[in-house]
């Protein structure tokens, strides 16, 4: 009886050992061939990079073109209303270039002087003109200024334009020079400097 107990035991632990003999870390799948890969499984979808954003520019930020102001090249039409030409030359009209530069005559016909510039005021209206007297070839002359409307201006016979002022050459040597602006301020200066040194014992 216990030989047949042992026996029985002996031939039980021999079965068991191949399972036994089995390592339970040993992985059940047949180790892979060298060069032999796995295959490779699709990503998810949320793995996939998305495409760009081809989104449309922006207009916005986009240079606005400058229109020109037309408002500025518009014409004023009250101006225009207001605007009026001459077409030609009276018989009575004169030009300032057939006066300026001309020989000044009194009524004697004895040359008095130049007619060298005329003085007009902010209208255009003509007041005076500067008659150059005194002095030789320009130097020491002096400037006397005429109301324009003691002047008489004939033309002769070949359409030029003579200037006649009815006073004596002692006249226009006696009579005051006419300072202009530039000359005043000059004037205005050289007077102050000299209160300037008078004040100061010079």
């Amino acid at each position: 009886m216990n030989r047949f107990l042992a026996t029985t035991a002996i031939a039980l632990l021999m079965g068991a050992a191949p399972a036994l003999a089995q390592s339970p870390d040993t992985p059940s799948t047949p180790p892979q061939e060298p060069g032999m890969q796995a295959p490779m499984q699709p990503e998810s979808p949320s793995a996939i990079p998305s495409e760009p954003n081809m989104k449309a520019p922006d207009q916005s930020s986009e240079a606005t073109p400058i229109l020109p102001d037309k408002s500025a090249a518009t014409p004023d039409k009250s101006l225009d209303q207001s605007a009026q030409f001459l077409n030609e030359q009276k018989t009575d009209d004169m030009l300032a270039s057939t006066i300026i530069g001309k020989s000044a005559v009194n009524s004697q016909d004895e040359a008095i002087g130049d007619v060298n510039d005329l003085v007009t005021d902010r209208s255009g209206k003509i007041l005076a003109a500067l008659i150059g007297v005194g002095g030789f070839l320009g130097i020491g002359e002096k400037d006397v200024a005429v109301r324009f409307e003691d002047l008489k201006l004939t033309r002769d016979e070949n359409n030029d334009t003579k200037v006649v002022l009815n006073v004596s050459k002692e006249t226009l040597a006696s009579a005051p020079d006419y300072k202009m602006l530039d000359e005043q301020r000059v004037v205005e200066g050289s007077a102050t400097s000299d209160q300037g040194k008078t004040g100061s014992g010079y």
